[in-house]
């Protein structure tokens, strides 16, 4: 009966020991929340990749910059964002409270393009040809007439034709006044009737 007894008080101890062991091992899981800001602006850097560099698994920023991820302590956090240089932070082995508030500011990555050369044309007169041979999008609705117009007056303030102008305000009429104009038909029936009939769709 004591050797039972003494059997039994050996594995409870062995238990204990192992339990408090493992427990003593266990890693600390920190929670990191913060922002992620711009170098020059501080304004919120958006859509940052944040990963752990151990297992590439993390999360994005939001469009206010914001960003929470679980973490172990001595965990290396990286930051990528097109645009901006990559940058890390180290979680700290020693820290003793299980979240952990940061702001992380990313530096602008220089982007440079290849060289482009533009040289002006011999003659005003072939830019001029050269332009009124394009095939410009929008010419069906706008009053231009190539060969009586220079170019001096294309200046972007265009005049639309008469018949997309009436077709607009006959399409604006009908959407948003059911079909009755002011001043021709306020007395018409069937106007109001259409008019009554789109207040209760």
């Amino acid at each position: 009966m004591i050797k039972k007894a003494v059997i039994l008080f050996c594995l409870a101890l062995l238990g204990f020991t192992f339990r408090v062991s493992s427990q003593i091992n266990l890693p600390k899981v920190v929670q990191v929340t913060g922002v992620v800001l711009i170098s020059d602006s501080l304004y919120p850097a958006s859509f940052v990749s944040i990963y752990r560099s151990r297992d590439k698994r993390g999360t994005y920023s939001n469009k206010e910059g914001y960003f929470t991820l679980p973490v172990i302590a001595g965990d290396t956090v990286l930051f990528k964002c097109a645009g901006l240089e990559d940058s890390y932070f180290i979680i700290p082995k020693e820290t003793a409270d299980d979240k952990l508030s940061m702001v992380q500011i990313m530096n602008v990555s220089p982007f440079e393009l290849p060289t482009a050369y533009i040289l002006p044309y011999p003659a005003k007169n072939r830019l001029r040809a050269e332009v009124l041979a394009l095939d410009l999008p929008g010419d069906y609705y706008v009053s231009w007439k190539r060969e009586s117009n220079s170019m001096s007056n294309y200046d972007g303030s265009i005049d639309f034709s008469k018949e997309s102008y009436q077709s607009a305000s006959l399409q604006m009429q009908r959407r948003y006044s059911g079909g009755l104009y002011t001043g021709g038909n306020l007395l018409d029936a069937d106007s109001w009737k259409k008019f009554i009939k789109t207040l209760n769709d």
